[in-house]
């Protein structure tokens, strides 16, 4: 008996530690394929996913606040110009599906230069009307949204997006938020491939 209580312990122990997102340190490289960064210098970010061609960071804040922080990898076909590319993105950010659930506050797309790649800059506000808080309830909270649709540089047929996410409740800001973001965007380095 005392065996299997021996080992249905270290079972149970082993399965709640599997199930624990690994906690990042302040400027801990993260990667995927032809792209690296540092994790946040502010704040508790955990690992949501890690594959070679996505990663998600994620961090709990007071009030029911989150934030995600996503780096993914996405195949685009080759425009002839920077112009091109932003009309490709902006088509492409206008299709979402309405699931009735978000109502747009706020958006704004530039084409910019991030680190040596043609991007475009997006900032986003959306109301989220059925929002999860709070065990199984919901509310309405906004969810502001700081990113990059980036043309690799080292290999044009592929578009990466990155973005940093912050949902909170209406009448809470985050004054620090663009400036995080940025500080995240900064450290971004394209690589060959």
């Amino acid at each position: 008996m005392y065996k299997f209580t021996t080992i249905l312990i270290s079972l149970l122990f082993v399965t709640s530690c599997a199930s624990t997102s690994p906690q990042l340190n302040s400027g801990t490289p993260v990667n995927i394929y032809g792209v690296s960064s540092l994790s946040p210098k502010n704040g508790s970010w955990s690992v949501i996913t890690s594959t070679g061609y996505q990663l998600a960071l994620g961090t709990k804040l007071n009030d029911d606040s989150s934030g995600i922080i996503n780096l993914s990898l996405y195949q685009i076909p080759e425009f002839a110009s920077g112009e091109e590319f932003l009309s490709h993105v902006v088509k492409h950010r206008a299709n979402s599906p309405d699931i009735g659930r978000f109502d747009l506050v706020e958006n704004s797309e530039e084409l910019v230069q991030l680190n040596g790649a043609t991007c475009i800059k997006h900032k986003t506000i959306s109301q989220d009307n059925s929002a999860k808080v709070g065990g199984n309830k919901t509310g309405v909270m906004l969810i502001e949204y700081l990113g990059y649709n980036c043309i690799h540089p080292f290999k044009k047929s592929i578009g990466v997006h990155t973005e940093y996410s912050l949902r909170h409740y209406k009448g809470k800001e985050y004054p620090e938020l663009a400036q995080n973001a940025e500080e995240f965007f900064s450290d971004i380095q394209f690589k060959a491939f």
